[in-house]
């Protein structure tokens, strides 16, 4: 497999300049030398196989060689909005959710939300799921939206998407899920997951009100980031299932 970088922008004009961080990591960590070829991938669904031409102090020139225009994910309307994991369990979540192909992440404060990601933060776990993006061989990148109020998710909430929120008194979330997703296997799906001192009464009663299905993960309690990738996985799963 050839190294990937992230390089947005038209490879159809034939040559492309890479620089910043992707040019470090080409020139001083892999070692990369003219003649090498990548992958290059743009976000959008597009990568191309390029040689490397031209090095500069900063930065090279690649030619590109094949140009390739992905379809579309499967997943590209699954939306995962959590509260807010500590630290390093916070980069893990967003690092997962991509390798999963999460199309957007929300990261939501509630009432009893602890962590409240500033945009600095948010910087840091979009550079995360460029890298895990790379090396996963997504060709999309995740939308990370900006922190969002529960009361706001709820107002701004696709009414054409199934919403499904975590909730330990719910029906079990597989027979949930198979059931809204028989009545319409293609629906874009939310998942909405509260922090580990769980949702308010209200907001979950908000989130019925807005339509949301509840669903339970089990008996056991679970931390933020393990209840979100346990219910994207079972979103992926099912749709695999429905190919």
């Amino acid at each position: 497999m050839l190294p990937r970088f992230y390089l947005p922008a038209n490879f159809d004009i034939g040559t492309a300049k890479l620089s910043g961080s992707e040019a470090h990591h080409l020139m001083n960590v892999l070692r990369l030398k003219k003649g090498d070829q990548v992958c290059l991938f743009d976000g959008n669904g597009c990568h191309a196989t390029a040689e490397i031409t031209e090095f500069s102090r900063s930065d090279l020139t690649l030619r590109i060689l094949e140009v390739e225009k992905t379809e579309a994910e499967a997943l590209d309307s699954l939306t995962l909005a959590t509260a807010v994991p500590k630290s390093e369990r916070f980069r893990w979540l967003v690092e997962k959710a991509t390798e999963l192909g999460v199309s957007r992440f929300v990261p939501l404060q509630t009432a009893r939300s602890i962590v409240h990601p500033g945009e600095g933060k948010l910087q840091k776990m979009h550079q995360t799921m460029i890298a895990a993006c790379k090396q996963s061989g997504r060709n999309r990148l995740m939308s990370i939206e900006p922190l969002a109020t529960w009361e706001q998710f709820l107002k701004d909430h696709d009414s054409h998407a199934a919403l499904f929120v975590a909730d330990p008194n719910g029906p079990p979330a597989a027979e949930t899920l198979a059931r809204v997703r028989s009545a319409n296997p293609h629906h874009r799906v939310t998942l909405a997951i509260g922090p580990e001192g769980g949702l308010t009464d209200e907001e979950l009663q908000a989130a019925i009100d807005n339509g949301a299905q509840p669903a339970s993960l089990g008996p056991n309690i679970l931390r933020i980031e393990t209840a979100a990738i346990a219910l994207a996985s079972l979103v992926v799963l099912s749709s695999q299932s429905d190919d």
